[in-house]
């Protein structure tokens, strides 16, 4: 029975001491702050693990007269509309590398009925990582691309 008592009476001052707010074991010492690593600044080598890019860029414009028309032009990439450019138009377009087809045709839109004409297309090889700058121009027999130089 002294046993008992004890038992009880241990659980009752236990009790007693959760409700007084009073904590059973000792709160765990909070470790000190670790210093935060300093702000990581931009370099200006590439880093190594760095994807490389996988893709050319291909830019296209009507930046001059030299279309003989004032008709907006479709591009098509590999059979593909990809735009409409409106004189002084220019687009950029981010293409897989390799071999690409390139294809323009005057609008068939408003007063832009150009009826039928050849449809011409052009290849370009692009490889990754390269930015290769075409202005449309007009011959002939009919639109082209013109590759222009990286100082123009």
């Amino acid at each position: 029975m002294r046993r008992s008592l004890s038992l009880v009476l241990g659980l009752l001052i236990c009790a007693l001491a959760q409700a007084d707010g009073m904590p059973e074991t000792p709160p765990a010492p909070v470790p000190p702050a670790q210093p935060a690593p300093p702000p990581a600044t931009p370099s200006p080598w590439p880093l190594p693990d760095a994807q490389p890019v996988a893709y050319a860029v291909l830019i296209v414009s009507r930046e001059r007269l030299d279309t003989g028309t004032g008709c907006d032009i479709d591009l098509y990439v590999q059979d593909q509309k990809v735009s409409r450019l409106q004189p002084e138009g220019e687009i950029a377009l981010n293409l897989p590398p390799g071999q690409i087809s390139l294809r323009l045709q005057t609008a068939n839109s408003g007063l832009c009925h150009g009826g039928i004409e050849p449809l011409r297309a052009q290849s370009v090889t692009l490889r990754a990582g390269e930015v290769r700058k075409f202005r449309i121009a007009n011959s002939e027999s009919g639109l082209y691309l013109m590759q222009v130089s990286n100082g123009s």
